[in-house]
């Protein structure tokens, strides 16, 4: 075997593959996939880190690798280039069978669609290469015979979406020659909130605030799955094609047909912390993957608690690194701003004052389901009289549903006094102010409550098929800054305990706040409203 470049393990992280190879010791080496089938198309740099002498790690983020783009379709050699002189890896042909083992195949578009990531040997018989073999293919739907009547209707369907579709763009295009004039026009919008909150809301109050919407001109686009209409689409098609900047908060699935990345700046203002469950390309292949071609890649630029999540959204959002700058959250400004418990609490005391003088335990879990449109929560693993009686004569809990949730909490009349909905309440974060127990799940909540450093319960009744649909980025067990229940006595047992721990919470603090401060707001208005960096999005 040619022991010069050796794959000697191959490990994958979700979408991220990489290589652990041995090398002879040598300086200003580079490594690169090169097509086995043409030698003369240029070669596709990898990233390599250096870990020993002679070891290396190459990392491929498979879906977001060139460009926004998978690893192109094609037999790949993985080689290097040292002195002069081209290496191709080899591997240990007595482990073969560990390569159908590491090689993967990630399905979506409802199993239709498959990208598929092999490795292999070259059928030289003196010295065979090690092989990456990358495809994105789909299948067609073969529905049952239908009638004449259900072709015709599943016909006149698609000519109508391919209708809308085509009008969408000319509106957005009209839009885009009707941007004239030396005023920018900024765009607030989101597909998931009815107004303006949380980010985008804390962003454009700043932007009032140091008089700089005499620069701009500020439009709005608000919608949610149960307020969209033809009209509304219409509309922010033609919004979209005016708007120089575009701050969104959530997935905008518009983008993908209709956006100007060469002349717009798409800043993604993303609404949650640091969480648990995977997003966007973090589930590739699995229960919620998007596609290869997704809106998420249309983003110029999103925005970061740390450093150390840059690296969490660019995976997810299938965007460079450096498209994500740590500016901070700017909903946290307000939060954090001197004071503000005291103007929130007079409101909450006069609304719900059954709870005013209690320690406030605050029950506020994600939802189940696939999204907005099925959006529920699993009541029936609350037993509500067990947790009346737990609460005794000096706590209440609060119950606040996620917003995808339209049902209040099926809490009996008769426990209302201690058991009390708060969903009215207008912000979460405010609650958060006032609470002094948090009880969640998988929940992005936790982000803004850890920097109140005070304790944080986990009612995680159904971690393994959570964890087994949804996905972790880091094992739940170890990362969540609180206790977990797995079940409901457990709960309760905790609640009941005088001292509840935060020391997990310095831990979280630290990996996900690179700034505890009120000016996350100016750090977005500064860095990328108000000046461009302008990354290359081919490196």
């Amino acid at each position: 075997m040619n022991e010069i470049l050796e794959i000697v393990d191959i490990r994958w992280e979700r979408v991220i593959l990489t290589f652990d190879v041995k090398m002879d010791a040598v300086e200003d080496v580079s490594f690169f996939l090169r097509s086995q089938r043409n030698l003369d198309q240029e070669p596709l740099l990898l990233h390599s880190t250096k870990v020993a002498e002679g070891r290396f790690e190459l990392t491929i983020n498979v879906t977001q690798f060139q460009n926004r783009r998978q690893v192109p379709n094609g037999t790949w050699l993985v080689c290097a280039e040292t002195g002069g002189n081209e290496f191709v890896a080899q591997f240990d042909l007595s482990r073969i069978e560990e390569l159908e083992e590491r090689s993967r195949a990630f399905l979506y578009n409802g199993n239709f669609s498959s990208y598929t990531v092999t490795f292999g040997i070259s059928d030289d018989e003196t010295s065979p290469d090690f092989l990456m073999r990358t495809y994105a293919f789909g299948r067609s739907n073969r529905p049952q015979k239908r009638s004449w009547l259900q072709k015709n209707k599943a016909k006149a369907r698609k000519r109508w979406t391919r209708t809308k579709r085509k009008v969408l763009r000319k509106i957005f295009q009209a839009g885009v020659s009707a941007r004239k004039g030396k005023e920018t026009r900024i765009l607030f919008a989101s597909e998931a909130r009815p107004n303006m909150q949380g980010n985008l809301k804390a962003v454009h109050d700043r932007l009032v605030e140091r008089g700089l919407d005499k620069d701009f001109e500020f439009r709005y686009s608000f919608r949610t799955l149960h307020s969209t209409s033809r009209l509304s689409a219409f509309y922010l098609g033609w919004q979209l094609g005016r708007s120089d900047i575009v701050l969104i908060d959530d997935y905008f699935a518009i983008l993908k047909d209709i956006s100007d990345t060469t002349s717009q700046r798409i800043i993604q203002l993303w609404h949650a912390g640091s969480g648990f469950k995977t997003i966007g390309y973090s589930r590739f292949g699995q229960y919620g993957s998007p596609h290869l071609t997704n809106s998420h890649r249309m983003y110029s630029y999103a925005i970061a608690g740390s450093q150390h999540l840059r690296d969490v959204y660019s995976e997810a959002f299938g965007i460079e690194r450096e498209a994500v700058i740590a500016t901070g959250l700017p909903r946290i400004d307000n939060f954090l701003r001197e004071g503000r418990v005291d103007e929130v609490r007079p409101g909450f005391e006069a609304d719900f004052p059954a709870a005013v003088g209690k320690r406030k335990i605050l029950f506020a879990p994600t939802f189940r389901g696939h999204g907005a449109g099925d959006a529920h929560y699993p009541y029936e693993h609350i037993d509500f009289e067990a947790l009346y009686e737990a609460c005794g004569e000096h706590s209440v809990v609060l119950f606040r549903q996620h917003h995808f949730v339209p049902d209040p909490a099926p809490i009996p009349s008769h426990l209302r006094d201690r058991l009390i909905d708060v969903s009215s309440f207008p912000d979460t974060n405010d609650l958060l102010l006032l609470t002094d127990v948090l009880i969640t799940d998988y929940s992005s909540i936790i982000y803004e409550f850890a920097l109140l450093r005070r304790p944080m319960l986990f009612f995680a009744f159904d971690l393994d098929l959570y964890s087994a649909t949804r996905g972790m980025h880091r094992d739940y067990r170890e990362v969540a800054p609180g206790d977990i229940a797995t079940d409901f006595s457990t709960l309760l047992d905790l609640l009941r305990e005088p001292n509840l721990s935060i020391d997990k919470a310095q831990a979280f603090l630290d990996e996900n706040f690179d700034y505890i401060d009120t000016k996350n707001s100016d750090r977005v208005i500064d860095q990328l409203i108000l000046s461009d960096p302008k990354i290359n999005q081919g490196e």
